[in-house]
């Protein structure tokens, strides 16, 4: 038998995994009905066939193939149990617990194992929309747009889109072991004023408002003082002080 195919973007889904006000982590998985579709395009429909059994409170999936050979047809087996899903107001848990125990013996068969090659997915605050007040819930929805794999069926590149905003939102690829995230343009900032000292009190000082209630920079200031104050630099008191001092200056 062939080897099963290696899952494409159309095969995996995105869950959300744990959520909190600086972002979300995300899981792949595949569905039940991706392991019956790639078992019946790999083996035939009518050449595998599954069966439940419960086992100390577990249930099981048992997956068998079958195998033509030399001496008739051969089936094989291979099982798993599965987990319960939350209980819902339709009790569907008992449900989900049997397609997880079928997406793990699934994974017994290799169909999507190249999922646990996965890497961390985190997805920042910015890149998602939360649900109205709430920082620990979200509607948005994600898909991987691209995946690449080795020789070793191993990802090495993966791309996922927020598809409620049309965004991509994570790029990762193991030629550098780390993702990828576009750097986020920081908002202008005003210059930052000069540092002047006073060559009199030799304090600094920075804008104010002058008796007109305008701001007046620490540049224009400077202006000002070297005009006003015999081309010293002197801070507003300084200056001030100075230009007081010069009025009542006797006439020689």
């Amino acid at each position: 038998m062939e080897k099963f195919r290696l899952l494409t973007t159309a095969d995996i889904e995105c869950k959300v995994k744990q959520i909190n006000e600086k972002g979300a982590v995300l899981l792949l998985y595949k569905t039940a009905r991706t392991d019956m579709d790639i078992l019946d395009e790999t083996v035939g429909a009518d050449n595998w066939d599954c069966s439940y059994r419960e086992i100390k409170g577990n249930l099981y999936c048992i997956i068998g193939i079958r195998f033509e050979t030399v001496h008739g047809d051969r089936w094989v087996y291979k099982s798993d149990c599965g987990i319960e899903s939350r209980e819902d107001d339709e009790g569907n848990q008992k449900k989900g617990e049997a397609s997880d125990a079928f997406k793990r013996s699934g994974f017994k068969w290799g169909i999507g194992r190249e999922l646990y090659s996965a890497p961390f997915i985190w997805i920042p605050a910015n890149k998602i929309q939360y649900a109205p007040n709430s920082n620990r819930k979200t509607y948005d929805r994600f898909s991987v747009t691209r995946i690449e794999y080795d020789e070793q069926r191993r990802i090495k590149t993966l791309s996922i889109r927020n598809d409620s905003t049309g965004f991509d939102v994570f790029f990762w690829t193991s030629d550098t072991k780390v993702m990828i995230d576009p750097p986020i343009k920081d908002e202008p900032k005003e210059p930052k004023a000069p540092e002047v000292r006073c060559e009199r009190c030799g304090k600094t000082w920075g804008p104010y408002k002058n008796s007109k209630g305008e701001t007046v920079g620490v540049e224009q200031h400077v202006e000002i003082s070297r005009k006003k104050c015999n081309g010293m630099v002197l801070c507003p008191s300084c200056a001030v002080e100075y230009l007081q001092m010069k009025k009542n200056a006797p006439a020689v």
